[in-house]
């Protein structure tokens, strides 16, 4: 149990981080652009929770897809995105049943150990620890 509470206290503090509570369809749009034409990793991790966001019904269509998601996570972390290596992973690691999600924990660990070569202290110490 406490290893969620955790979870959720880092994805929030790093949604928080990547958009700051702004979901526009600027933004939206813009974040997109920078991502898929100007392969900017950090933007790839921003989309990741405009798929997943309860904030995502400001913007015009935009559905909770949790497979899109993942796909911008990992294309976060192909680009060397901490976050991104980090959102996938943990994904990954879990799964999620309901969107069909398989559980892949050795992807998981690999795209964690990834995060925290990448920089993540956090990653590093709690959840590559031997015991996770």
């Amino acid at each position: 149990m406490q290893k969620m509470i955790h979870l959720l206290v880092i994805l929030s503090s790093i949604s928080m981080f990547l958009y700051g509570g702004q979901m526009t369809q600027t933004a939206f749009d813009l974040t997109l652009k920078k991502c898929e034409e100007q392969k900017n990793g950090a933007e790839c991790a921003k989309l990741y929770y405009y798929f997943i966001s309860s904030k995502r019904s400001y913007l015009a269509g935009l559905k909770e897809d949790k497979h899109k998601a993942l796909y911008y996570a990992k294309m976060a972390c192909e680009l060397n995105d901490s976050n991104g290596c980090f959102t996938a992973g943990m994904t990954l690691y879990y799964g999620d049943e309901h969107a069909g999600i398989a559980v892949d924990k050795d992807e998981g660990r690999r795209l964690l150990k990834k995060s925290c070569d990448l920089g993540q202290d956090d990653v590093c110490t709690y959840f590559l620890n031997p015991k996770f």
